[in-house]
């Protein structure tokens, strides 16, 4: 029985260093590879993709380089949306 539990330790534990661990609005989530910011807004289901802004590691990334820019080990990425307002 030890021995089932150690081999069961084992595959967890690579399993888990394998996982990359990402940043998302203050949360923590885990990504298996390196993924671009436009799969990154798909896995997430975030609302009204068309109107977010995002910032990888506190820096911009222009709409059109969405599906080039990769989210990594580490990164961290806040999606933003900017309202507008007025006085009273």
């Amino acid at each position: 029985m030890n021995i089932v539990i150690l081999y069961n330790y084992i595959i967890t534990h690579i399993k888990n260093s394998s996982m990359k661990k990402i940043v998302v609005n203050g949360k923590t989530q885990e990504i298996e590879e390196a993924i671009s910011v436009l799969d990154l807004i798909k896995i997430n289901k975030v609302l009204q993709p068309e109107m977010v802004s995002v910032q990888l590691n506190q820096v911009f990334v222009n709409r059109e380089d969405f599906k080039t820019s990769l989210v990594d080990n580490g990164d961290e990425i806040d999606f933003l949306y900017f309202m507008g307002g007025g006085s009273f």
